[in-house]
């Protein structure tokens, strides 16, 4: 409560002290404190109250603040960050009264408003190269019932943000105004996505409910960040019955969480259904040619799952151990297996390494494919 806060705030000036230096010896010196536990526990008491005081009133600077206090922290930033908290936490000290009501009856009425004016609405958090799957998942969010203004999704047109608004303070917006329920769409390019990170992590914080949804080649166990990897979620290439039943369970918190009609069962089954098939079709148009696949195959038996590529005066060729793939120097034979590598980069299957364009490696990603695919 109040006095907590304003107490924890006095005490910056100490948990400053904790500050260390690592690094040298050719290293960069860096002065963290994220590793000490004095600070750790300082942190998160500061969060509880801060949380405590946004879900109260939803106001943007302490949003701003409690951003600062769980993504800030990582080592080589600690100082920067440190110094931004300082400056927040003393203008909400000085301020104090302000993030307070009077009395109980005061507070009571701030959340009697609060709910008053806060309407649910679906923002679907996914990666940019995703938005294929996403598509057919804002389809079927259609034929559960939701208009355009009850749904959040930044790659599908008329559920993204208005021409001229800046996207991180629309997004902050919605935060604020809605009772959001977030999906997240889970795969290799969320994780890879830094926005996508950052959308999580706003979930988190702010204590949303959430759904997570695992598109196809994405396993429970790459589950990582700030949700629970223990938390049901719905898989889409799992088995055929469980992905009808966990589609139904969304269905049902859906239309009880906006108040909706309740679709007859025929109806619901076709489009159910239909947006199985579309899954179905998405990854399929996502599947690589024969030239890829036999490079893929051939460099995931490699030891190294190395691929070379050389070129000298007496032509081109593609190379993994001693399987030469073009046996021909016919200019649409090389092409052919040119193409087949460009395809397994483009995909992110194969990494290059190096800038010279001739040596590429296997990815995690390359790996599940080959190993998804027996």
């Amino acid at each position: 409560m109040k006095q907590d806060l304003m107490k924890l705030i006095e005490n910056m000036g100490q948990i400053k002290k904790r500050f260390h230096s690592v690094g040298g010896q050719s290293m960069p010196v860096h002065n963290i404190i994220y590793d000490d536990s004095e600070f750790s526990l300082w942190k998160q008491e500061v969060q509880l109250e801060l949380q405590e005081i946004f879900d109260r009133t939803h106001d943007q600077f302490i949003w701003d603040i409690l951003i600062i206090v769980k993504q800030g922290f990582n080592s080589w930033k600690d100082e920067k960050s440190f110094n931004d908290l300082q400056g927040g936490l003393q203008a909400i000290y000085k301020n104090i009264d302000k993030y307070y009501p009077k009395s109980e009856q005061d507070t009571e009425l701030l959340e009697e408003n609060r709910m008053a004016i806060r309407k649910p609405k679906i923002f679907i958090s996914h990666a940019t190269k995703d938005k294929d799957y996403v598509a057919a998942l804002v389809n079927l969010l259609e034929d559960i019932g939701l208009r355009e203004s009850q749904v959040f999704c930044s790659s599908a047109s008329g559920y993204n943000i208005p021409l001229d608004e800046d996207i991180y303070d629309y997004l902050k917006k919605q935060f604020n105004e809605f009772d959001l329920h977030v999906i997240l769409v889970l795969s290799d390019h969320y994780y890879e996505s830094v926005a996508s990170m950052n959308e999580m992590g706003a979930a988190w914080v702010l204590q949303k409910k959430y759904t997570t949804i695992l598109l196809p080649g994405f396993e429970f166990k790459e589950i990582r960040g700030a949700i629970n990897p223990r938390k049901i979620g719905l898989k889409l290439d799992n088995d055929s019955n469980d992905v009808k039943e966990k589609l139904g369970q969304l269905k049902d918190t859906i239309i009880d969480e906006f108040g909706l009609e309740t679709i007859r069962d025929v109806r619901w089954e076709q489009k159910r259904d239909q947006f199985i098939k579309s899954i179905t079709e998405i990854r399929a148009q996502q599947s690589i040619g024969e030239e890829a696949m036999q490079i893929l195959q051939a460099a995931c038996e490699a030891l190294d799952g190395t691929i070379i590529k050389t070129a000298d005066l007496s032509g081109e060729y593609l190379q993994i151990r001693n399987k030469e793939f073009i046996t021909s120097q016919d200019r649409k034979n090389v092409v052919r297996w040119y193409g087949g590598l460009d395809e397994l980069v483009d995909k992110g299957l194969v990494e290059p390494k190096g800038d010279k364009g001739q040596i590429f490696t296997v990815s995690k990603r390359g790996y599940d494919y080959i190993e998804q695919s027996k």
